[in-house]
């Protein structure tokens, strides 16, 4: 789970971070995201920036390892590099972004599921429009290293012909961006 952003769109002075704000049911933001992927995945890796003690006390209780990264501050794409690189005996990874605590259980799934029977990339997609979280196989780790620390892996998805497309719901298109996506 990508969590290394700073949230400036959410908060400019950076005094509320979006990730341990609450949602309606009470829940952080990045405490529902990780919730939503436990059931699915063998580990939940947090890669963290610089508010990583305010992300351990929003995760406190759960099943979770942090990967603090130094990096962070140069974008998604240090942060995912940092994440794949810490975990060089994964079968593959399911990228989740920590912003995104709307995911349905079974948006995950069907990402897990196209792994398991094969894909090499897995997206979900609601109405058209590609979603998270992406799954990749091993066979993509040294693409996923040579990604920009900018951009993320958004500019070499869409150079990709091989992506395995599953239906999801509009969790897997809905982040926090600003305070009014809270609810």
């Amino acid at each position: 789970m990508l969590a290394g952003g700073a949230g400036q769109r959410f908060d400019p002075s950076g005094k509320r971070y979006k990730l341990v704000q609450p949602l309606p049911d009470g829940r952080a933001v990045v405490r529902a995201a990780c919730e939503a992927l436990l059931p699915w995945v063998d580990a939940v890796v947090v890669v963290c920036g610089a508010r990583q003690a305010e992300i351990a006390n929003a995760l406190a209780g759960l099943a979770w390892q942090a990967v603090p990264c130094p990096d962070a501050a140069r974008g998604m794409g240090a942060t995912l590099k940092h994440g794949i690189a810490a975990t060089p005996a994964a079968s593959g990874w399911v990228v989740a972004l920590a912003d995104m605590p709307f995911l349905a259980a079974g948006d995950i799934g069907a990402v897990v599921q196209a792994l398991a029977a094969g894909a090499r990339i897995a997206r979900p997609r609601h109405e058209g429009v590609p979603g998270h979280p992406v799954g990749f196989s091993a066979d993509c780790r040294n693409a996923l290293l040579a990604l920009d620390d900018a951009q993320g892996a958004g500019p070499w998805l869409r150079q990709q012909a091989d992506i395995t497309w599953v239906a999801g719901g509009p969790g897997v298109v809905r982040d926090v961006d600003v305070p009014a996506d809270l609810g």
